[in-house]
């Protein structure tokens, strides 16, 4: 089988000739010091770690011109329109302010939607999902750059959107305050989201990762009834709109909301965060309703560990998961930058020397 076969042939629940890899997004910097430098293509990256496919981002320059914004309050819709670097990315702008320290990632500080007058925000601040400019250069980066891989564009149905921009501690008083507002709030990412989805229905790409994250380690960042009511319904008329084969994307313990999820008829479950959740647990139960993905430790396997411990991991994971196939490996989110590179190369030779069908009992 080539990659992509390879991929698909999990995503739709079967047996593929090995298991699959394939990452959520690799960090730059991790990307760099893989590869040496910065002159690569994805399929370079894919050929060096054995990937099946490949989304997100990627240091490589795009090889266009970008047109200069005519003011400030166009630098961001700008940035969303003309990427500067190779981009398989469809989120929406989260309302919010950030900090971006000098070791590490960025991160959100001040939320922005608080109040019925911060909706005013949205003529300013979100790109518009049907200009055209993004979806040609993603066109010509697949026609350039796929290969025989799987290639994924990542969006999220609206919820992620919602509680980055409101908050929690936003969210949560709006629940008994204004509960008008949370749906508002919704409803307008939700409608960006259904519009974007009606090009990537039309593109080149093979699969859809859908980013939303509920839940913390301990559970979700909201009880049950409450997702039914403010985010299920909203989550439900975007996952209808999805033509294409589609992994979930949710860290921490997402278990008390898997009954109502599957109602969304996604493909495929990502990450089952070991630290969270059992994937031995989730693949007896959900197994053949849902391709599962992931569960490669991050808290320390990958990030403090040792080769010889990732070694040990991937192949308990491919044996545990991987029976009768409709598994994809990868880490527990990301391959983050703060990865050993030897550890991450361990894992490549794991999942080479573990991963072929039948599996080893």
């Amino acid at each position: 089988m080539i990659p992509r076969e390879r991929v698909l042939k999990a995503l739709s629940h079967g047996q593929p000739d090995r298991v699959p890899w394939v990452e959520n997004g690799i960090d730059e910097p991790l990307q760099i010091r893989l590869m040496g430098g910065t002159d690569f293509t994805p399929g370079d990256l894919c050929r060096k770690l054995g990937l099946d496919g490949f989304g997100a981002t990627f240091p490589l320059e795009g090889g266009f011109e970008n047109p200069s914004p005519k003011s400030d309050a166009e630098k961001a819709v700008y940035s969303y329109y003309y990427p500067q670097k190779v981009n398989f990315d469809f989120f929406n702008t989260y309302f919010t302010e950030t900090a971006d320290p000098d070791l590490g990632r960025c991160f959100l500080t001040t939320r922005l939607l608080d109040s019925e007058e911060s909706l005013s925000l949205f003529k300013s601040m979100m790109p518009d999902p049907d200009h055209p400019s993004r979806y040609e250069r993603v066109e010509h980066w697949i026609k350039k750059y796929s290969e025989d891989y799987a290639v994924f564009a990542r969006l999220d149905l609206g919820t992620g959107a919602t509680i980055q921009s409101m908050g929690l501690e936003n969210f949560s008083y709006a629940l008994m305050d204004n509960p008008k507002l949370i749906h508002k709030i919704h409803e307008k990412f939700s409608e960006w989201a259904i519009r974007t989805i009606s090009h990537l229905n039309r593109s080149s790409f093979d699969f859809l990762w859908i980013m939303d994250d509920l839940a913390w380690n301990k559970g979700p960042f909201m009880s049950p009834k409450v997702f039914r009511e403010f985010c299920l319904p909203h989550m439900k008329e975007v996952a209808k709109t999805i033509k294409k084969p589609w992994v979930f994307h949710s860290d921490g313990n997402i278990s008390p909301l898997l009954e109502d999820l599957l109602t969304l008829d996604m493909d495929a479950l990502h990450p089952i965060q070991p630290d969270a959740m059992d994937i031995t647990e989730v693949k007896q139960k959900f197994g053949e309703k849902l391709c599962l993905v992931g569960n490669i430790d991050l808290h320390y396997t990958l990030t403090r560990g040792t080769p010889e411990d990732v070694t040990i991991e991937v192949e308990k994971r491919i044996r545990d998961a991987g029976k009768d196939g409709s598994y994809i490996i990868s880490s527990a989110m990301t391959l983050a930058d703060y990865c050993k590179p030897e550890n991450v190369l361990a894992m490549a030779d794991a999942v080479k020397s573990y991963g072929e069908y039948p599996i080893a009992e």
